[in-house]
């Protein structure tokens, strides 16, 4: 007795897809890395010259400035938030471009100009979620302005980390790589030995 083979429903199928996403990590408190990268150094010489002498606190100053960093990287991690976009459809493209270009005329700009506002448009469309560091992925909506107020706060190195995840979602086909779950610690080639 054979049985009738199940018919995949196509339509239901595209109605539940989604669009390409990716994610980029930027801190708020990338200031501190400087502090960091001095410390190091006064570390690295304390513990050249570490005698093991006690200070008035009882803590050696190996050990306060070890302590110092160890604070100063939580801020530096804790002021981290992950930035989630979205590939744009070519609707979303083309209605994106469409009114851009609308918005441009009479304005007398260079085309590189132009071509920068056009990539805060696009920035502004594509991010949809947050995720404050130790929380729940929050959903986004950013306008242009505020996309350019994020830039002058984090820098436009920051940013661009943003736009690489953005131009992987919306050019890249998405891949996974599950095989690091498998790579013991302190090899690259997944041997143990």
């Amino acid at each position: 007795m054979t049985t009738a083979p199940e018919t995949f429903d196509v339509e239901a199928w595209i109605k539940d897809a989604n669009l390409p996403r990716e994610s980029a990590t930027v801190y708020k408190r990338a200031d501190v890395v400087s502090k960091l990268t001095a410390l190091k150094h006064r570390i690295e010489i304390a513990r050249a010259d570490d005698s093991g002498e006690r200070t008035s606190g009882g803590k050696s100053e190996l050990q306060s400035l070890e302590d110092e960093y160890v604070n100063l990287l939580k801020v530096f991690s804790g002021s981290a938030i992950t930035v989630h976009v979205r590939a744009l459809s070519r609707q979303e493209l083309r209605d994106l471009h469409e009114a851009h270009t609308k918005a441009m005329e009479g304005k007398g700009l260079k085309p590189a100009e132009e071509n920068e506002l056009f990539g805060y448009d696009l920035l502004a469309a594509a991010i949809v979620a947050v995720e404050p560091v130790g929380k729940p992925e929050q959903p986004a909506s950013l306008t242009t302005a505020q996309v350019r107020a994020l830039e002058e706060a984090i820098g436009a190195t920051q940013l661009t980390a943003i736009l690489a995840a953005r131009q992987t979602a919306q050019n890249a086909l998405p891949t996974v790589d599950a095989d690091f779950l498998h790579r013991p610690s302190g090899t690259s080639d997944g041997s143990r030995g």
